[in-house]
């Protein structure tokens, strides 16, 4: 917002507060908050409305709802328009193996990257997404310190279930739709930076649905009804697993690629105008190789030199995936 609005104080004053910056987001990174084992939920969302008034939030609430609570604020703006932005403050575990330093401890590491050396903030979170929401909080609190306030009108809406599925946010969506309604725009924060350092934003977040689907004998009616028994006696006794797993095959082709499930496609939108233009320019700083690099894969499904097609399969394809699957004895 050139001329109405400078942005160069800002850049300084975030210069100048960055060691109070790098405080607040160790602070929200070290306090636990896994939803999927309920470990300090209440205690991260108390905090998250603490950090709220601190970034200069005029309206501050902690909804409850039927799973863990909802945070709100509101921070008015220098112009008429409004950007509702949604945070994630839960996490997935952080007991399990494999972590080169403590998953709670906020240690900063020196990495090496494509861009070279940089320094690296390690902790359950810092990723997904506690780092991009305390950056963001920080953000704010710059601007609200060097212009009194931020270029428009913000509305934060932070939940605790984004892991376990989003179970209570469509209710508090439609209780509040109202007043959600009066924003012009959503963003989620997250680094958008590839391993080359290059900027990439896409268009929206993808919601998801979980199922589980269970075969057993005894349902059945055929094979072992009460406990395993001998691989040997396949021969005479037929397998629930096998069962299980032909059923999953024919929910898609044979490349997994493409759902056969009837209506499944029915009600996906296809990008507007608008859409297609964004995904034009997104498609322009887009790189393939280092995109791969970051997940480890060697191809993409389509051809990679058509970046346009790439970033709009991956923004509105809907998909079907096995989250994890098991049965009988597993070493």
């Amino acid at each position: 917002m050139k001329g109405q609005y400078e942005v160069e104080p800002v850049y300084n004053r975030i210069d100048k507060d960055l060691s109070k910056h790098l405080g607040t987001v160790k602070k929200l990174l070290m306090q636990p908050s896994s939803s999927q084992e309920n470990i300090g939920m209440e205690k991260c969302a108390d905090l998250v409305g603490e950090m709220y008034r601190k970034v200069g939030c005029d309206k501050v609430e902690v909804v409850e709802t039927k799973g863990y609570p909802i945070v709100y604020g509101e921070c008015k703006g220098t112009s008429d328009k409004t950007l509702l932005v949604y945070f994630m403050y839960d996490t997935m575990p952080y007991n399990e193996p494999g972590w080169n330093t403590p998953a709670m401890g906020a240690k900063i590491v020196d990495m090496k990257l494509p861009v070279g050396k940089v320094r690296a903030l390690m902790n359950r979170g810092a990723y997904n997404t506690k780092g991009p929401m305390a950056t963001f909080l920080n953000s704010v609190e710059a601007c609200t310190k060097t212009h009194g306030r931020p270029p428009l009108n913000l509305m934060f809406v932070a939940e605790g279930e984004e892991e376990l599925g989003s179970v209570n946010l469509p209710a508090y969506v439609r209780k509040d739709k109202r007043r959600l309604s009066k924003a012009d725009a959503c963003y989620f924060p997250d680094f958008e930076q590839d391993g080359d350092g290059v900027v990439n934003m896409y268009l929206g977040v993808k919601g998801v649905a979980y199922f589980e689907l269970e075969c057993s004998g005894k349902s059945w009616g055929r094979g072992p009804e009460e406990f395993a028994v001998h691989s040997a006696n396949k021969a005479w006794v037929d397998s629930p697993v096998w069962r299980l797993i032909h059923a999953i095959k024919t929910m898609t082709s044979d490349d997994g690629n493409k759902v056969l499930i009837d209506g499944f496609y029915d009600d996906v939108a296809p990008p507007s105008k608008d859409d297609l233009m964004v995904i034009k320019e997104a498609a322009k700083n887009f790189d393939t190789r280092a995109t791969k690099e970051s997940m480890n894969v060697s191809k993409f499904i389509i051809p990679e030199d058509d970046k346009e097609a790439l970033i709009k399969l991956y923004t509105y394809a809907s998909t079907l995936n096995i989250d994890g699957i098991w049965g009988g004895w597993i070493e």
